[in-house]
């Protein structure tokens, strides 16, 4: 069977998409991206690192004969900030190695970055004898850190303990400029109030409009005042009957007090309710080992820089 290279457009999205739910379906070793960081990347990353616009030249779709996604190479949106492109393979099986190097080329051309004269590409990829054959093969180097997805199996409610002088609340009442100001403290990159409209105010404003979003799952806890002080957002893939945490962050005046474990079993309580039998982390951090996630499988990353 032959595989062909289509140009993207917009309803490509929910396709990809639906190909990530159901190659997961049909095998469930698959190591393919979950549908959260399909949309977060999207609704999310790409308002704040501001490629929204420039994001679907980078992204190859490769059908077979029957016009079905066979696989697909594409980044998070970093392409502007990163200190080097980052590329991602999804894919409805193994291929050969020819195939392989064509997805290769592919990611080398539309994601890879220049700067001052020097190329660079990164590769977030499974632990397989071919993946690393092919790396090597091409002169990329295996770095230290990984790329780890975490998991933990639910069959009844779990414990919520909420602090006194905290609440619960979720998205029908959350504001995007306060989840937006809990983002940028959480993750140290606001660290006060700012006039007119904030960078991540505009990306839960974004998120919001992400087909997989839904308000009943994106939750908070909120102090005495009002403000949120530890948070998460869930998305649930019905297909699989599972839900996946992004993002989740407290704001340091708040950590070790047990808030993120409490919004997060919230959320999954939630989850639970909608038919999750499963829910995942794209992390192995401890914080997540010690409320009940554990690693199931992690990917290396392959960096490569060249001279223009």
């Amino acid at each position: 069977m032959t595989y062909s290279l289509k140009k993207w457009d917009d309803k490509d999205f929910l396709r990809i998409r639906d190909f990530l739910a159901q190659t997961l379906k049909e095998n469930p070793k698959t190591q393919n991206w979950l549908i959260d960081r399909w949309n977060f990347c999207r609704y999310f990353a790409h308002i704040m690192h501001e490629s929204f616009e420039i994001w679907p030249e980078t992204v190859g779709i490769w059908e077979n004969d029957h016009h079905e996604i066979v696989a697909v190479v594409n980044s998070e949106g970093e392409i502007q900030s990163h200190e080097s492109g980052v590329a991602f393979f999804q894919l409805a099986s193994r291929f050969d190695d020819e195939f392989m190097n064509e997805l290769i080329d592919f990611a080398e051309e539309k994601i890879a970055i220049t700067a001052e004269g020097i190329t660079s590409l990164s590769f977030v990829l499974d632990q397989n004898e071919q993946m690393e054959r092919l790396m090597k093969s091409r002169g990329y180097e295996l770095r230290d850190w990984k790329d780890a997805t975490s998991c933990m199996p639910v069959v009844s409610q779990l414990p919520v303990n909420i602090p006194d002088g905290f609440r619960l609340a979720d998205g029908h009442e959350l504001k995007e400029r306060a989840q937006g100001m809990a983002h940028g403290r959480a993750f140290g990159y606001c660290t006060e109030e700012q006039p007119g409209e904030m960078m991540p105010e505009r990306c839960y404003k974004a998120m919001r409009q992400a087909p997989d979003y839904r308000p009943d799952l994106d939750m908070a806890l909120l102090d005495q005042d009002g403000v949120i002080a530890s948070f998460t957002t869930l998305w649930y893939d019905s297909l699989n009957r599972l839900a996946v945490l992004e993002p989740v962050g407290t704001l340091p005046k708040y950590t070790r007090m047990g808030l993120a474990r409490a919004v997060i079993y919230a959320g999954i309580n939630r989850a639970i309710d909608m038919g999750a039998e499963k829910i995942y982390v794209g992390t192995d951090r401890p914080f997540y080992r010690a409320i009940g996630f554990k690693p199931v499988y992690i990917k290396d990353v392959w960096l490569k820089r060249w001279p223009i």
